[in-house]
């Protein structure tokens, strides 16, 4: 009678199937592993500095009427806005953020296919920014040759332009209202927007320049505006 001695067979094609099941688990993690880090976005970090520019502010409301008119004296342009300079950290393009604006309580983010409304109405002049800036929109590079240049690297700045401006006016106390006085400020009112952005001057603005893949802050600050 022939014996057979097969007794280790077992546990050796188990560590075997054992080992090839690690194995496969192995791949398959690593393999889910690096496509999510390959379809993750790296948020570019920079550091800006941002001032204000004023250059004039020349805009009147009339506060007897609602809704109230606001005018600009003949031929008047006005290049305000807030300037970015990106004096170190990742090169982004103009196209890829968005700038969140808050004062007080109120906040507002502009985007880069937002534009200046230029159209006058009764009520609303239309822009008054500087013949040839309007054309470019809120997001410009400063000093480039062409307005499709949106990359700003190190050392490069940009404008975020304000569309609109007004002196301080006092509105007359009423039955149940008290008189009061605000501005002078600046203004967006981009085109299709239900309602515009204004800060006042001396008045703290804050600010956050906004990835919009990532939807992460790149920088942001805070500032008084002065003339």
């Amino acid at each position: 009678m022939i014996q057979h001695k097969d007794a280790a067979v077992s546990p050796v094609v188990g560590v075997m199937l054992m080992l090839v099941v690690t194995i496969i688990i192995a791949a398959i993690v690593s393999a889910f592993a690096g496509g999510l880090a390959g379809d993750q976005h790296k948020t570019p970090q920079a550091n800006l500095a941002v001032t204000g520019v004023i250059q004039s502010i020349g805009g009147t409301i009339n506060p007897t009427k609602y809704p109230y008119v606001l005018t600009y004296p003949p031929g008047y342009y006005a290049a305000n806005g807030l300037k970015f300079e990106n004096n170190g950290g990742d090169t982004f393009s103009l196209n890829d953020v968005a700038i969140q604006l808050q004062s007080e309580d109120t906040t507002y983010t502009l985007q880069p296919t937002d534009t200046p409304n230029t159209t006058a109405t009764t009520t609303y002049p239309g822009s008054i920014l500087t013949p040839g800036i309007t054309n470019g929109g809120y997001f410009q590079k400063i000093g480039n040759t062409s307005l499709s240049d949106t990359t700003i690297a190190p050392g490069d700045a940009f404008m975020l332009y304000a569309d609109g401006n007004a002196l301080a006016v006092t509105y007359p106390g009423g039955s149940t209202w008290s008189s009061s006085t605000y501005g002078p400020e600046i203004t967006w009112e981009p085109v299709g927007a239900a309602h515009g952005f204004g800060v006042y001057l001396g008045t703290k603005l804050q600010y956050k320049v906004i990835d919009k893949a990532s939807d992460r802050v790149i920088s942001s600050g805070e500032l008084y505006l002065t003339q």
